[in-house]
């Protein structure tokens, strides 16, 4: 996937990240529930390249799927086990700025509890 400066950029939001988490409601955000609930990961895959979506997951499969393709979107996998909302809301605010220029000019990004890491 080519680069997109920030402003440009759109997420699809996996089935295992919060639909009712606030900071997803934007233009910007896509739920993958509201494409088809029941789309597997390489459909998924698939529609973020078509559409130029960055995939937003906690699930470790995509890792893998970026690793053994050639063409990939660029995807932010959160490494943070199971949180609240207001602690998922207090990361997303300290963290995604940081997600954000990364995100830029790197394809593959793991974001821990404490640090942002990329990989590709």
């Amino acid at each position: 996937m080519s680069s997109k400066p920030a402003e440009h950029l759109r997420f699809l939001v996996d089935v295992n990240l919060p639909k009712k988490f606030q900071f997803f409601h934007s233009h910007q955000f896509l739920h993958v529930v509201d494409i088809n609930p029941f789309m597997k990961d390489k459909e998924i895959w698939d529609y973020a390249i078509a559409n130029e979506f960055v995939i937003l997951t906690k699930d470790t499969d995509f890792y893998e799927l970026h690793l053994t393709n050639d063409v990939f979107p660029k995807v932010v996998y959160f490494k943070l086990g199971n949180m609240r909302l207001n602690d998922l809301h207090q990361f997303f605010q300290e963290f995604w700025p940081s997600i954000i220029t990364k995100s830029e000019n790197s394809s593959f990004i793991i974001a821990y509890l404490d640090k942002i890491t990329v990989i590709r």
